[in-house]
């Protein structure tokens, strides 16, 4: 029976960054990462983009080498299921047969991709893209001239869309929603880029669903419920992801749209936390439990797990960004977008940069910036933060010309 200080269940970037904030909290401590995947912990953004567009490798994408982890006396047990956790024992068993046991278990296992329940889903040239063996299989496929079609409009989807199509793919994207991006931005922001994907070749099919997927030893073309077909090469499943919280459940911990876990990201174990996509935490920013699928999120969400495992006392204060690259467009989000009333524009979609504000009540909840300067981010999320009511000054929020900083005065 092995047995460890501090057991990191899942080889993402929340345990990445909780097993370096131990090795700093607690030099001497022993760290246990558990991973299914056969690569240390690597860079997921590069996946739908650099990587599917075949300019790098997943090997390339790696934070840090197994030797270089060993090194700082980080262990990881690579191609490693942990398949049960007993919090009163406080063990797993491996799928090796091996029993572990730890003080401190942290749970960052992530999400994997929602299946399309509809005939012939499962056949060859079918992808979803969730780690990097899955985007090495659809850069295989992605052929100058090749077809695909991409199920789902949301940020993987329209990402790897634009990937494709810079390979010389022909690519025609399938959402089921009136337009791009519902979750979370309006129609008109969405149809700039929705317009904008389309200038470089991209064809939108919206409102529409996927009845059947044919093909016979592998994928030739996508039925809608409308019945349209579509001739296609293979095909990218976008829908979305659910939370891994079987071993959670499993073990009795409370769970809930995510593990539920407190302020200091504890879950209902007082020594087993959790971080990253597969949280329900408090946002103290919204004053809400959100379930968030972003990087820095799952950044700073292993870090504050991480500190407390080690004896800390820190709390989770962490406004959630998003950013992304789509074509010659640089993209940063930042704030929950479900909370609005209001939409402002500052600059002119299609002249040049420009950024989408909502508000709710006089006050900025998220921003949606497009090739702007960062120099104002600062103070977009400290308008969001402190909550500042802008009514009686919104011609100053999208002037251009303003100084964004005067409106925290």
């Amino acid at each position: 029976m092995k047995q460890v200080k501090y057991l990191l269940i899942g080889g993402g970037l929340a345990s990445f960054h909780a097993a370096k904030m131990l090795r700093r909290n607690d030099p001497d401590g022993s760290i246990l990462m558990v991973s299914e995947e056969d690569l240390p912990p690597y860079d997921r953004p590069p996946l739908s983009k650099e990587i599917l567009r075949g300019e790098r490798t997943p090997e390339e994408v790696v934070y840090e080498s197994a030797a270089k982890l060993a090194e700082q006396s980080i262990d990881l047990a690579l191609g490693t299921r942990v398949e049960r956790l007993d919090p009163a024992a406080k063990t797993v068993t491996l799928s090796d047969g091996e029993t572990v046991t730890y003080e401190k278990a942290l749970i960052a296992t992530g999400g994997r991709p929602i299946r399309l329940p509809v005939p012939g889903a499962d056949l060859a040239g079918v992808h979803y893209l969730r780690d990097a063996a899955d985007a090495i299989a659809i850069s295989k496929d992605a052929t100058p001239g090749s077809r695909a079609v991409i199920i789902g409009g949301g940020f993987i989807g329209i990402e790897s869309a634009a990937s494709l199509s810079q390979r010389g793919v022909t690519v025609t994207v399938i959402e089921a929603l009136p337009h791009i991006w519902a979750r979370f931005c309006d129609e008109t922001l969405a149809g700039f880029f929705q317009g904008h994907c389309a200038d470089q070749g991209i064809s939108f099919l919206t409102s529409e669903m996927v009845a059947e997927i044919k093909g016979d030893d592998r994928v030739r073309s996508v039925v809608t419920k409308s019945g349209q077909t579509i001739e296609c090469d293979f095909v990218c499943i976008g829908i979305g992801i659910v939370p891994n919280v079987e071993l959670a459940e499993e073990a009795g911990l409370t769970v809930d749209n995510g593990i539920v876990v407190d302020e200091h990201l504890r879950t209902s174990d007082p020594d087993i936390y959790a971080a990253g996509d597969v949280i329900n935490y408090y946002d103290t920013v919204f004053a809400k439990r959100r379930r968030v699928e972003h990087w820095g999120h799952a950044e700073y969400a292993g870090q504050v797990a991480a500190q407390n495992m080690a004896g800390g006392d820190a709390a989770y204060d962490f406004l959630s960004y998003v950013w992304s690259d789509i074509y010659d467009l640089r993209i940063e989000f930042a704030g929950d977008e479900s909370e609005r009333d209001q939409v402002l524009v500052r600059g002119r979609p299609g002249e040049g940069p420009f950024t989408v504000f909502y508000l709710k009540e006089g006050v900025l909840t998220a921003y949606f910036a497009i090739n702007t300067q960062p120099r104002d981010f600062a103070a977009y999320r400290q308008l969001i933060r402190r909550k500042i009511d802008l009514r009686g000054r919104e011609a100053e929020l999208v002037d251009p010309e303003s100084n964004t900083r005067d409106l925290l005065r």
